[in-house]
């Protein structure tokens, strides 16, 4: 497989579909959003852009990887050669996109041997545009870019930190926090320098392109459990959800990690 033209022929899919997301953001009706109820997890929204974004992103696996496997958030499973597999997120941060906040788009990793190669991640309402293959580094819209050398965090400095955290953690430091509503968008802007570190919880199709993303910009990873090696025809086997990943992030080796100053919180979560 030749990852470079495979790169270039999925970023111009992956761009042509958000030009679709973006136009039907704009006349988004009630009756296509819906509450999906999620066994061991807290419901989210789907919308019949998410459902329609994933058949074109299978269909394009279908037509370009014909004997490749295909894992998508909302249908799951089409198992081919389980030695190749891409893994979908139609549209990460869906409850941003019902809500005309800018930080959504499709996410799409390709992994071979349970290991990420390829990883594009798309915001189409700010033309961001984050990809990486292994071995040749991160770029935004075709720039390099590489994660902060900051050395202790600070008030100058970020963290970003996933939108449940409150109920459960408060971070001790001084770094302010952001709360961006997409755990790729935390993973991404880590990887680009915004944040110091981020933290996210979500499944595979939630980390898939972002783990590549950041590996490949410098930035040090604690995925419990490791979702690094892991089988994705294995994920969610017989019907279950699969495991729900909590991922830290950091900039570099120089920082400390991010866990030990997640505190645990005694308030309780109203509603």
């Amino acid at each position: 497989m030749d990852t470079a033209h495979s790169m270039q022929r999925l970023e111009a899919e992956v761009r042509r579909l958000g030009e679709y997301q973006l136009h039907e953001s704009r006349s988004l009706a009630a009756d296509q959003v819906r509450v999906k109820r999620i066994t061991g997890d807290e419901d989210s929204l789907v919308t019949d852009i998410d459902l329609e974004s994933e058949r074109r992103l299978h269909a394009f696996v279908q037509r370009e990887f014909p004997e490749h496997s295909f894992l998508g958030e909302e249908t799951g499973h089409h198992v081919r050669d389980p030695a190749h597999y891409w893994i979908v997120d139609p549209i990460d941060g869906t409850t941003n996109f019902t809500h005309d906040i800018p930080y959504w788009g499709p996410s799409v990793a390709y992994w071979h041997l349970g290991q990420p190669v390829l990883g594009l991640v798309y915001f189409p309402a700010l033309d961001c545009l984050f990809k990486a293959i292994h071995g040749g580094g991160a770029m935004l819209n075709d720039t390099p870019i590489h994660t902060s050398d900051v050395e202790a965090y600070s008030s100058l400095t970020m963290v970003a930190l996933h939108s449940r955290s409150h109920y459960s953690h408060h971070l001790r430091s001084r770094a302010k926090v952001r709360v961006l509503g997409s755990i790729i968008a935390n993973m991404c802007f880590t990887a680009r320098g915004t944040f110091a570190a981020m933290h996210g919880r979500g499944r595979l199709w939630d980390v898939a392109a972002g783990i590549l993303i950041l590996q490949e910009a410098g930035a040090v990873i604690d995925c419990a459990p490791d979702c690094r090696g892991i089988d994705p025809s294995r994920y969610g086997h017989d019907g279950n959800e699969g495991a729900l990943f909590s991922l830290q992030a950091r900039a570099n080796t120089t920082l400390p990690p991010l866990g030990p100053l997640l505190a645990p919180t005694t308030t309780v979560p109203c509603g």
